[in-house]
Formats: structure tokens, sequence, C-alpha cells
């Protein structure tokens, strides 16, 4: 794991706290220390790094910083030292604090993972701007004896591994989610044959999988068997990870929703009047934003397994106006459980609102 601190040069306590972060992780965690700007942004563009952590606040170089850094896919902590309590904001308020609040004081806290704060004070104060709820207290040892550096930089680095375990399909590269695809495909199917030789050929156990991620997205979004049995099929063992006990973060207002087939139950005359009534309920969840890649290996199984009057379907759809809608269901399917057009009751759409519904799936966990 890559940490970039970027803190004022000006305020030696805060460079105090942040060497001691780094003396105290060790080899844990790669710790770079900067307090340039400059050079900030040279290291972003230079290499990767998994974690901006900013110290402070009200720093006009840190709006660029963080934009880079965002636009780079490093995740965003910050330490704000105080800067946010009241009697700060007052000095120089309408000339200087309520202009830099505005321009991107604000929108920096908004976009961090996780805020820290250093005592109940800064929290209270932090719980009155609700600027971003996922404040987590870790006390400074350069400013109080009730915490060893040993301790803070241990609960610094619980916190970034934190981070890194929330929402994990964002860090997997768009290689490995080609895999994930082909590992899916072989769970729902649980014959390797249905797969193209292509997909099997680059999904070797020798290549580089990661495991932790690939495990808890998994986890995450309630498809584990599903991982777990395709993996069997083809010959790649995952090692042993607990990603239950595993801490993470949850979006704001996030809600388990159930299966597709629990919430409509079993008693149907036919299997088109289930489907019928799944994409009733599909409908639903798309326009709550709720709508996930567990919902699609349903009905993917639900399309393999049973065959229904595709006739009698389409035109039922149709006048329930759900046409559309179970056309783009189908063309997520493709993407995302490799379902083929011999299965589908209707043909797959491609459209601009397609496109909408694959960024709901993919970033339903985004913070």
């Amino acid at each position: 794991m890559r940490i970039l601190h970027f803190y004022p040069a000006d305020n030696p306590m805060i460079g105090q706290h942040v060497a001691m972060l780094q003396e105290g992780m060790g080899l844990e965690a790669e710790n770079h220390l900067v307090s340039n700007a400059e050079d900030a942004r040279t290291l972003l563009q230079g290499s990767h790094y998994d974690i901006l952590h900013l110290h402070g606040c009200w720093c006009n170089a840190s709006r660029r910083i963080v934009n880079i850094a965002l636009h780079n896919g490093c995740r965003l902590i910050v330490t704000p030292h105080g800067q946010l309590e009241p009697w700060i904001q007052e000095k120089d308020y309408w000339k200087e604090k309520l202009p830099k609040r505005v321009i991107f004081q604000q929108a920096i806290i908004r976009q961090a993972y996780a805020i820290i704060i250093q005592g109940s004070m800064e929290q209270k104060c932090m719980e009155r701007l609700a600027w971003n709820k996922r404040l987590v207290t870790i006390r400074n040892c350069v400013i109080t004896s009730s915490i060893s550096k040993t301790e803070m930089a241990r609960l610094t680095f619980k916190l970034y591994q934190k981070v890194m375990d929330t929402n994990t399909l964002e860090l997997l590269s768009l290689e490995i989610r080609k895999h994930l695809r082909t590992i899916i495909m072989a769970g729902i199917t649980g014959d390797i044959r249905w797969l193209p030789e292509s997909a099997i050929s680059t999904l070797s156990p020798a290549h580089s999988i990661p495991w932790r991620e690939l495990m808890l997205y998994a986890h995450h979004e309630q498809i584990t068997d599903t991982i777990l049995r395709g993996l069997s099929i083809l010959h790649l063992e995952s090692p042993d990870i607990d990603v239950e006990h595993i801490d993470h973060f949850w979006p704001e207002g996030y809600q388990e929703t159930p299966l597709v087939g629990t919430t409509i139950g079993n008693q149907f005359a036919s299997e088109s009047d289930r489907l019928l009534a799944s994409f009733r309920v599909i409908r639903k969840l798309m326009s709550n934003g709720q709508f996930s890649i567990k919902h699609l290996i349903e009905l993917d199984r639900e399309l393999r397994q049973h065959h229904c009057e595709e006739d009698e379907l389409c035109d039922a759809l149709k006048e329930r106006q759900l046409w559309k809608l179970a056309r783009r269901t189908m063309q997520l399917m493709y993407d995302k459980t490799g379902l083929t057009v011999g299965f589908m009751p209707v043909d797959p759409l491609e459209d601009h609102k397609t496109r909408s519904l694959r960024k709901q799936i993919d970033n339903h966990l985004k913070l």
C-alpha cells in the first residue's frame, strides 16, 4: 500500500505528526511525505498511490492536488488537525475562509473516504458541519499522551486498509473485470463447456488475481457462492480469506435488497408470468438505484433453466411498457454474466439508458 501525505510546510506540529506516522508504520505501508505542492503533483502524476492523506485545510494548492489524485484512482483521507473548528473558520471569514469553503474546502471534505478527527471537540464540530459522516477518531500523540506513536500509526494503517477494502470493484483492472465475467458465467452454468475457449485460455492458475479485492467484491455483492463455484469449475483455488470480518464502508443510506425471486414468490401459472413479475420488480430496483449484479445472476439462471412462451411474454412486456427495460436487461446480462442471445426472450438493446444502468450496477457501492 502506497500513501502520499501532503501537509503544510509552515506547521511544524503537523509535520511532526506526519513523521511519526511514517516511523510508527514501519514497513506496513510505503509512506511518502511532501509539503511542496509542485512535488506532490509530480509524484501523483508520475506513479500510482493508493491513498492521498491530506493534512490541514485551507491550502490553495490542495484543490489541484486532490483533483489529480482522484483522476488517477487515488483514494482520499483528510485529517483537518482542528482547522475546521469555528474559531479557525471565523478568522478572516469573509475575505478568506468563505471563498475557499465555496471553491474547494467543502468539496474536498465531501470527497474523502474518511475524515480523521483527533478529539471530542473536533468531532462535535464536524458533526455540526455535516460535510462528511465518515468520521474516525484517532488521537494525535504530538498533542496528547493518551496515545502512543505506535498505536496512532496502527489505527491509521487500519483505516487505510478499511478504505482500500471498500468498493473493491473500482480497484479491479479492466482485464480482471473481463475474467470476472468468465468466472460468473462458469458459476452459473456449472460447466466449462459453455465458456468461450479464448476466455478460458487467458484465465489460468498462474494468472495474477487480486484475491482480496475479488472475494470482498463477491461478499459485498452477495454473489460469493457463484464466484466460488465458478473458480472451482475453472480449477482456480482462491486463498482462505475471512471476508465477513474485514471492515469496510457502506455508502450512506445503503440498504441490502432481497433477490427478485424472494420478492415475487413462487405462485405463477406460467414461466412467462413469472418473468413478467420479475421485470416489474427489476423496474422498481432500477428506479431506486438498487439493481445489482446479484439480480442479473438470478435472472440469468432463470432464463437458462426454464423455457417461456416468448411471443406471449413479448406481448405482455409491450403492453406493460416493460419492453425496452427487458431488452436493456438482456444487454446487461450479456455484459456481466455472459448470457447468449439463444437464451434471451427479447433482443438486447444498447442505448444511453443501458449505459446509465451499467454505471449504476458498477457504482452502487461507491461512496
